[in-house]
């Protein structure tokens, strides 16, 4: 019982039903990964009711990172980056036991599960030119793989902080296998 509220959980990329879930399954006595879990919880969504998510917006700041320019004047590209880190909770990532490690891993697949269901629904991301005519499906999976290249690998190598968001491209990588088998080599790593 007690792992497949957590799968559920994690599964999941609605925030309100995610909340509900962590509420409902943590109420009693609280593990140490229930209490990293709440930890995550909020730093991604905050201490209210989830409105924005910035664990979504840490990928799209890298994405702009990476599509920007090369220069770094006066090391600003590494400043936000070492920033997305910390909101990421990246920071400490190899100082965590197994356990927690894994929850973070986890957490972070979810964020790109959310960013590729809100890819696949939008359909400015998912139409030709201003609006007119519709990606074909595979068409959608090469922009979405495109994307995630892009944030995850991308922005990371160029920033020569592989190491640093390491966790963030496993991350990556589980998500788009679980969501699209078998098309992993349209990513470019």
């Amino acid at each position: 019982m007690e792992a497949a509220w957590i799968e559920t959980f994690y599964q999941e990329t609605d925030a309100p039903k995610r909340l509900e879930l962590l509420k409902q399954n943590t109420e009693n006595e609280l593990t140490q990964a229930d209490v990293f879990r709440k930890k995550l919880w909020v730093a991604r969504y905050g201490k209210r009711k989830p409105t924005k998510d910035a664990f979504v917006g840490s990928l799209m700041e890298l994405k702009c990172l990476a599509e920007g320019t090369s220069l770094d004047f006066g090391g600003q590209r590494r400043k936000q980056a070492a920033k997305i880190i910390s909101t990421l909770c990246l920071a400490d990532a190899d100082s965590l036991n197994e356990e927690l490690r894994e929850n973070l891993l986890m957490e972070l697949k979810n964020v790109f599960l959310k960013f590729m269901e809100v890819s696949r629904d939008g359909r400015g991301f998912t139409s030709l030119v201003f609006g007119m005519g519709q990606l074909s499906d595979e068409g959608v999976v090469k922009k979405i793989a495109e994307q995630i290249s892009t944030i995850a690998f991308q922005a990371p190598h160029a920033l020569h902080m592989d190491k640093e968001f390491a966790l963030l491209q496993e991350a990556a990588l589980q998500a788009f296998r679980q969501e699209y088998p078998n098309r992993e080599h349209f990513l470019k790593k």
